[in-house]
């Protein structure tokens, strides 16, 4: 099954609800969020949005987290809004875990975020309460999957 790819509408609609959501709706509504950093994965080189995200879409397992709060970190020129986000659900749609990844434009390649938590479709209560939530085992297979330069250093961050 194809399953739709919201990211432009996100990067489009979230940013400026997430700048009123105290004004909208009384209080953090988590539209957007700085990126962990722990979760950094690294960079593949020489490489665009569009190369990584079909390559993880290629995969039956994989689709794309359209509900997922959008993830950003500083930039000297501002916030650098993610390009993508997608799961990675050894199980199937509704498979207990996931694997996250987020993707994000740099000017050395496509920087990749990754962590391993619960499926929300499958139990939401302890997803968004961070249960099971790791970084490094989705960092690694980040690494398995896609071609990643695990030494790079992007806007201050660096892979763990």
């Amino acid at each position: 099954m194809i399953w739709p790819d919201l990211i432009t509408l996100r990067r489009i609609v979230l940013p400026p609800l997430e700048r009123n959501e105290r004004r909208l709706f009384g209080r953090d509504v988590m539209f957007s969020k700085p990126l962990q950093t722990r979760c950094f994965a690294g960079v593949v080189r020489d490489a665009d949005v569009d190369d990584v995200r079909y390559e993880l879409l290629a995969m039956d397992t994989v689709f794309p987290v359209n509900t997922a709060t959008l993830k950003y970190h500083e930039t000297p020129e501002g916030r650098a809004y993610e390009c993508g986000s997608y799961a990675l659900r050894p199980d199937g749609f509704f498979g207990e875990y996931q694997y996250h990844f987020r993707l994000w434009n740099h000017g050395e390649g496509v920087g990749v975020s990754a962590h391993y938590e619960l499926n929300p479709w499958v139990r939401p209560r302890d997803h968004y309460a961070g249960v099971d939530w790791q970084p490094q085992p989705g960092i690694e297979k980040a690494w398995a999957l896609l071609d990643i330069d695990s030494s790079a250093d992007v806007d201050g961050i660096r892979p763990r």
